[in-house]
């Protein structure tokens, strides 16, 4: 059964009741002889037509068939596809909680090679929706008795522009420019925004009406809307974002995360539903203000008793400075199961150890400038009955250190309050600038998706 935001479940339970089955073959109705719906009290049309069909592949923004090499494309998995009559409401322009909710109608997600199929669909004129995160597309389409829609990539592809009007809708971005890592390249690639004649890297100018730059110590990009301190001293603007993006840098505007004003804000900002996106040498501002869930290596590390959860308050004294020692690690591995199945056998230009094919389970990942040593289950609060309400951070890649074993964590996700998620990654995007994505980086555009998902459990504040 798949799963959607509540915003969406609000919508469709005008139509057809977030509660009843519309595909004719559970409570909502029969299923008859011919394979057509009868008697299905859920909201959709009574018919003995036979069922239609919609399949497809979903790409991601900016990196599908006819905009990459050939063999280069990256798919989407785990998208929700909902095929339904009516046309969803918006995603809010801002920072808000979106609750998973269990999805029921004419629905699927797709495999991890992007592939879907929705079957059992009454025929007639819908809207199909696309979702991944705060990334969508909406479109009309008829289906006819029996009828098996294929959809090509320009319908699966979702969007890099946001034009509402036009079905597509991408996440607001904030990107704190590092000094080190230009994860906005990345963004680049994807579409939003652009990138130079070579496709390397993004280009000055190139941020679109969903992209704000502040400046920490890297590039400077027109328009810039100020330094990264301006962003988080300022809750109004800081709410505005989707994800902020917080890339490697040096201690430009660390100075900020001893403002308890700042700290308070980042805090808020996760728990109203925000993604906060940070990597290596950048690592305080995550560790500072959550210090429990992920632990450093001594002498760099915030520990968890910095933060007085009782009195919502923080002891600057102990703060780290997450500036941490350089390794590559020459046999890292996807051990979060559903990304080292999207990842195994993608192609690129740069496959690090790889000869073109990308191995999951034995890659290289370059350019880590912290050492995770250890990763804590962390009591968030208590629930409706007093019962502790824990979260358990989630690692998705680990890997050695030049050699040395034993393999540490290296990119982690974790919930520390309300219904944001935190990403903290040990490594730059990659070392230098290239074409195409390395398995490095398309970690990291898995990421950029899959930390705007809804939110399971208990929300607690």
């Amino acid at each position: 059964m798949s799963r959607i935001s509540l915003l969406s479940c609000i919508v469709l339970s005008l139509t057809f009741g977030c509660a009843a089955d519309i595909r004719g073959d559970g409570d909502g109705g029969t299923t008859g002889p011919d394979g057509s719906i009868v008697g299905n009290d859920a909201g959709a049309p009574d018919s003995r037509l036979p069922f239609a069909s919609v399949t497809g592949t979903i790409w991601a923004p900016g990196n599908a068939p006819g905009m990459v090499p050939p063999g280069e494309e990256i798919p989407v998995f785990n998208a929700l596809v909902q095929v339904r009559t009516s046309q969803p409401d918006g995603i809010p322009n801002m920072v808000h909680c979106e609750r998973c909710v269990e999805a029921f109608g004419f629905t699927g997600t797709s495999a991890h090679d992007g592939s879907f199929s929705v079957t059992g669909i009454t025929p007639g004129s819908y809207w199909l929706v696309i979702q991944k995160g705060q990334f969508r597309l909406e479109q009309q389409i008829n289906l006819g008795p029996g009828e098996t829609l294929s959809l090509d990539t320009a319908t699966t592809t979702l969007p890099s522009l946001h034009s509402p009007e036009l079905g597509q809708w991408v996440p607001r971005i904030a990107v704190g420019t590092g000094s080190y890592d230009e994860l906005q390249d990345v963004l680049g690639k994807m579409g939003i925004g652009a990138v130079d004649a070579d496709g390397s890297y993004m280009t000055d100018g190139a941020g679109s009406n969903r992209i704000d730059f502040y400046y920490n110590g890297g590039e400077h990009y027109t328009p810039e809307s100020g330094t990264l301190a301006d962003l988080v001293a300022d809750y109004g603007r800081l709410q505005q974002y989707h994800i902020v993006f917080i890339p490697c840098s040096g201690s430009l505007h660390t100075a900020a995360l001893q403002q308890p004003g700042v700290l308070q804000n980042l805090r808020q900002y996760v728990s109203d539903g925000g993604k906060l996106y940070v990597t290596d040498w950048s690592g305080e501002w995550h560790d500072n203000v959550f210090p429990a869930h992920i632990e450093l290596e001594a002498g760099h590390d915030t520990p968890a008793a910095a933060y007085d959860r009782a009195s919502n308050s923080w002891n600057t004294s102990q703060f780290g400075d997450a500036d941490g020692s350089s390794y590559n690690s020459e046999h890292a591995e996807a051990v979060d199961d559903d990304l080292r199945l999207w990842l195994d056998g993608q192609m690129g230009p740069l496959a690090l150890g790889g000869n073109g094919v990308f191995n999951a389970s034995d890659m290289v990942v370059e350019g880590s400038w912290n050492t995770i040593m250890n990763t804590n289950r962390v009591e968030i609060g208590v629930d409706d009955e007093g019962l502790a309400v824990l979260d358990d951070p989630r690692v998705y890649v680990i890997g050695d250190q030049d050699g040395a074993l034993p393999k540490r964590p290296l990119t982690v996700t974790y919930e520390p309050v309300g219904c944001g998620r935190v990403l903290y990654s040990t490594y730059h995007t990659t070392e230098t600038a290239h074409q195409g994505l390395a398995p490095q980086e398309r970690i990291l555009l898995y990421l950029i998706m899959e930390i705007g998902v809804c939110k399971e459990g208990p929300i607690l504040i």
